[in-house]
């Protein structure tokens, strides 16, 4: 990591989901904080600041052709632009940088068919968004609790999974998210029987319940979230000792808190 540059909240965010995507939440807060930067062609005669943006005047944002599609570089500091232009090798007189308020920013991003790409080429990582969590972003609904956080499942024939059939890379993001907060004590994954598609419930037990946590929980479960399948999600009822009892001796729990005790018979 350059010493040239200070690492502001945002950078200590892409850094951290660079170890674990239970970080996401707090990635998608740093990211509406303050100002957003963004690359723009450069042309001769060039006399206005990059960030004024006229009505009816081309695609004012450089749009890139990376892996996950056509995106726009975005980064959290101008000096963070800067740096990602020269580990790229961008020749001289390519690009200007410009400054828009990031909730402006996110919100004109969200309306196109764009992604973007935070901190392109940067020693913090780089981390790539589509554009409909832009735009959620912008209008607040992507970190606004609701109350179908807590039913967000549809009903199905359920059935125990061998754990060699668990979805792996949603199943070790929730294990990290829950680790980290003791509000979650359990938490199961089952088949699910909804569709074509292949669909697993993720039954959670917390206490105490905790609408904000819960959100954030799913937006961990469904970060980067696999096209292959879908997940619902199932806030299990703390008040009704019988549910519980049941859901642990029908299925091995994959996440247990340590100082949760399991009810008699609960399958390890």
């Amino acid at each position: 990591m350059s010493d040239l540059i200070p690492m502001n909240e945002l950078d200590r965010a892409i850094k951290a989901m660079a170890r674990t995507q239970a970080a996401f939440p707090d990635f998608c807060r740093a990211l509406c904080k303050g100002d957003l930067w963004f690359l723009r062609p450069f042309q001769v005669g060039m006399t206005d600041e990059p960030s004024v943006i006229k009505k009816g005047e081309p695609y004012p944002f450089t749009v890139l052709n990376d892996p996950e599609g056509e995106s726009v570089p975005v980064f959290s500091s101008e000096a963070r632009a800067e740096e990602g232009m020269r580990n790229g090798n961008v020749p001289a007189l390519t690009y200007v940088v410009g400054s828009l308020p990031a909730m402006r920013l996110l919100a004109m991003l969200g309306g196109t068919k764009f992604g973007a790409v935070v901190n392109k080429s940067c020693p913090t990582g780089e981390i790539y968004i589509d554009s409909t969590l832009m735009r959620d972003l912008a209008n607040g609904t992507a970190l606004k609790p609701a109350e179908s956080d807590a039913s967000q499942h549809k009903q199905g024939e359920v059935s125990v999974l061998d754990p060699a059939d668990y979805p792996t890379e949603m199943i070790q993001r929730a294990f990290e998210f829950m680790l980290r907060h003791r509000n979650f004590r359990a938490a199961w994954v089952l088949g699910m029987e909804v569709s074509s598609r292949p669909s697993y419930m993720l039954a959670v037990l917390m206490q105490p319940h905790d609408a904000v946590l819960f959100h954030d929980f799913n937006l961990t479960v469904h970060v980067s979230h696999s096209k292959d399948y879908d997940t619902y999600l199932k806030l299990l009822d703390k008040s009704d000792p019988e549910c519980i009892g049941d859901t642990f001796c029908g299925a091995p729990a994959f996440y247990v808190a340590a100082d949760y005790q399991r009810p008699p018979g609960a399958k390890v």
